[in-house]
């Protein structure tokens, strides 16, 4: 286990949320960092979607999910998929 070192502020706002959802602020913000991490993680996927800089299988595999879910993902955030034949002759490998 690695320690984190957050700011008074933050750690307030740990510590009322943790009353809030009745939890131990140890608890707390592990959850909270990984859901924040993961967030983040998909924002930047489809930040690469949208400028063309990875494609629709490169997107899924960074998240760890099919093409299925990506293609989901990629609707819900309004983007159009761009899938060219190229790509599909590349997957089918």
């Amino acid at each position: 286990m690695k320690a984190v070192k957050v700011n008074d502020s933050l750690f307030k706002v740990a510590e009322k949320m943790s009353k809030t959802y009745g939890i131990k602020v140890d608890e707390l913000i592990p959850q909270a960092l990984k859901q924040g991490l993961s967030t983040l993680n998909e924002r930047t996927v489809l930040e690469l979607y949208r400028n063309k800089k990875i494609t629709l299988q490169k997107a899924a595999e960074m998240l760890a999910i099919d093409m299925w879910e990506m293609i989901e993902k990629i609707k819900n955030a309004d983007l159009h998929i761009d899938y060219t034949a190229e790509e599909l002759a590349e997957d089918l490998r």
